[in-house]
């Protein structure tokens, strides 16, 4: 009889090929203790697409070169793990991906950066540390209260970003943005709806120089930024609304006034990526 796989507190269970093998790859958690591979991901051609076994291959080859053990199990097993998640027929045990704590901007890279001001849904930082490795962002700064944690899930959504980017959480946002600003040099930037003070993200690069490190700002999902954290950014920065304009609907009575964080992240960094 097959032994029932276990739980624990101290380990969580990291799934999903892109998430396993960048997790091994980057090594930013503390231990990686067991992997777990469905039976039929190795055995069965019938049922791995050739790209998915070339994956797996892959994981397990790293895994044998790191001597972390490899156990065959069936896909019941990894769907108690895993809480029925999507693990694609691989679960990596490990130690959770903690944020490293800063307090001051003179201790991160200068570069381009994004701030979290309680993002607390986990789809939504998922997709946003995707985008923002995909650009090529060198680092996430979060809240150390009020945000989504860096869970196996978030891992899941950002197709394995959350394991090898930097990520880092501060307990006062306002004043790491005003030190960074006022003492560092840093151009900070507060992502908020259309309003008079606000830059066009279109004419950011008329208001911005490529020589100073950047930071952008992005608010809940609900609220947006808090106020105080708006006022300690030098400058406002907005997607325009242009559904007035350009909608093929002119008879629909309601309207779409907002963004959800996530796809805003996704056209606001696009545009300063490229500044």
């Amino acid at each position: 009889m097959q032994r029932r796989l276990l739980r624990s507190s101290d380990f969580e269970f990291v799934y999903g090929h892109a998430s396993v093998l960048a997790a091994l790859h980057s090594q930013k958690r503390q231990r990686l203790k067991t992997l777990y591979l469905q039976s039929t991901s190795r055995s069965s051609p019938a049922t791995t697409k050739k790209k998915d076994s070339t994956l797996i291959e892959s994981i397990v080859e790293q895994c044998q070169q790191r001597n972390i053990p490899v156990i065959t199990t069936n896909k019941g097993e990894l769907n108690n793990l895993t809480q029925d998640k999507p693990h694609q027929g691989v679960v990596l045990e490990a130690s959770p991906r903690a944020t490293i704590e800063v307090t001051d901007p003179g201790n991160i890279r200068p570069g381009f950066w994004i701030a979290l001001d309680q993002v607390q849904d986990p789809q939504n930082l998922g997709s946003i540390l995707r985008t923002a490795h995909f650009f090529g962002v060198d680092g996430v700064l979060l809240c150390s209260k009020n945000s989504a944690p860096l869970t196996p899930s978030v891992s899941k959504v950002s197709s394995g970003a959350m394991e090898v980017m930097d990520i880092y959480s501060t307990r006062s946002l306002v004043n790491f943005l005003k030190a960074c600003t006022t003492d560092h040099g840093w151009h900070t930037m507060a992502a908020t709806a259309p309003e008079p003070s606000a830059v066009d993200i279109a004419n950011i690069q008329q208001s911005i120089s490529k020589d100073i490190p950047r930071m952008l700002v992005l608010g809940n999902e609900g609220l947006g930024l808090r106020t105080n954290v708006k006022l300690a950014c030098k400058q406002r920065v907005t997607i325009p609304n242009t559904s007035s304009i350009t909608s093929s609907s002119p008879h629909f009575k309601g309207h779409v006034d907002s963004l959800n964080v996530g796809v805003a992240a996704g056209i606001l960094i696009s545009h300063l990526a490229r500044t």
